[in-house]
């Protein structure tokens, strides 16, 4: 009865109003119940890209960079589909808790302070809508409601200008786009594990430069963590028995 009655309402929403799961196209509200399946099946791992570049942090990504979340990221951010914030939001959360609790017991902090990589501004005004930031707001929401973690995201860095879009530069032209293409507009609170935000790694300079330019302040990060990887180059490891280096590369 349940599944007639969700395919029926689905069946409605296209009819109504063209509304189709932006992982798979099928008729429904929002994202689909496979698809939505499909992401809480996925576990939170260690990864780091190849080549990996100096000062990468360590950093846990919520799943592959497959079709599905290809599809979902790129929906989110672009087409600005706002129902897909929860779903993305509860896949970086579990990436944040899994970096948070591959501390020692004794020293692992029960609050975190979610630092988004920053957009340009420019971006964000064509869009309309800052994608990371809400994806942070939301990691920060799940983390207190499903784990008790006292989370918070925080503004803590914007871009300089000159720096340009991301989208279709290689590793090396990424690098040197984001050189010095950061800066901290805030301090860092105090008490709370820093952690970075984004929603994919790919050749991680983004990463990278946002840790150096958060060292180069004095401001000491826990690691990175995202909604996906493209690159899986370190095989698995006991969580517990991370360590959690100056450098992670």
């Amino acid at each position: 009865m349940r599944e007639s009655l969700s395919a029926w309402s689905s069946a409605a929403g296209d009819l109504l109003l063209g509304a189709r799961c932006a992982g798979c196209d099928v008729a429904c509200w929002g994202l689909c119940a496979g698809c939505r399946q499909a992401l809480d099946r996925r576990q939170p791992r260690l990864t780091r890209p190849t080549p990996c570049p100096q000062g990468f942090p360590l950093t846990v990504a919520a799943g592959n960079y497959d079709a599905l979340l290809k599809r979902l990221v790129s929906a989110h951010k672009e087409r600005q589909i706002l129902s897909l914030t929860p779903a993305l939001g509860r896949q970086l959360a579990a990436a944040v808790h899994l970096l948070m609790d591959s501390a020692p017991a004794s020293t692992s902090p029960t609050a975190a302070c979610l630092v988004p990589m920053p957009s340009a501004a420019a971006a964000v005004r064509s869009r309309g809508f800052d994608a990371s930031w809400a994806l942070a707001g939301r990691a920060a929401r799940e983390l207190r409601t499903r784990w008790g973690i006292d989370a918070v995201p925080a503004r803590l860095l914007a871009q300089r200008h000159g720096v340009h879009d991301q989208a279709g530069l290689d590793a090396q032209a990424r690098q040197a786009n984001l050189a010095g293409g950061l800066r901290v507009v805030r301090g860092a609170p105090s008490g709370r594990s820093i952690i970075l935000i984004d929603d994919v790694v790919t050749t991680g300079s983004s990463l990278a430069e946002a840790a150096r330019t958060l060292r180069a302040a004095e401001v000491a990060i826990r690691g990175a963590a995202t909604v996906a990887a493209t690159v899986r180059s370190r095989p698995e490891r006991s969580e517990r028995n991370w360590e959690v280096p100056d450098d992670s590369c």
